[in-house]
């Protein structure tokens, strides 16, 4: 588990339609040649792109103070789907709406 959320991943692949569900509405970035785009993997939905795993924050001494999770720096040429809403802000949001 990375910043308390899962990192699991499903590789789809043939032809037909697919369909995803998110947290809040989904967001579709298209990326060019070579361009780049990080994303906290809390967002992640699906993508057709390269990436490559990094930790996000500071260095060592932050790492272990600071609450820091994992980001996915995407490469294009591709497509990211990114969900509006993370697990942890969802649960959050659900808390503050409860009466008393």
């Amino acid at each position: 588990l990375f910043s308390g959320e899962g990192f699991f991943i499903n590789r789809i692949s043939g032809v037909g339609i697919f369909f995803v569900t998110s947290l809040g509405a989904i967001v579709q970035r298209n990326l060019k040649e070579g361009e780049q785009w990080i994303v906290d993997n809390g967002h992640l939905v699906a993508w057709t792109c390269s990436y490559t795993i990094e930790r996000s924050g500071g260095g060592f001494i932050s790492g272990m103070h600071a609450k820091e999770g994992l980001v996915c720096r995407f490469t294009g040429p591709g497509t990211i789907l990114i969900q509006t809403r993370n697990p942890e802000s969802l649960s959050a949001w659900i808390a503050g709406q409860r009466p008393g």
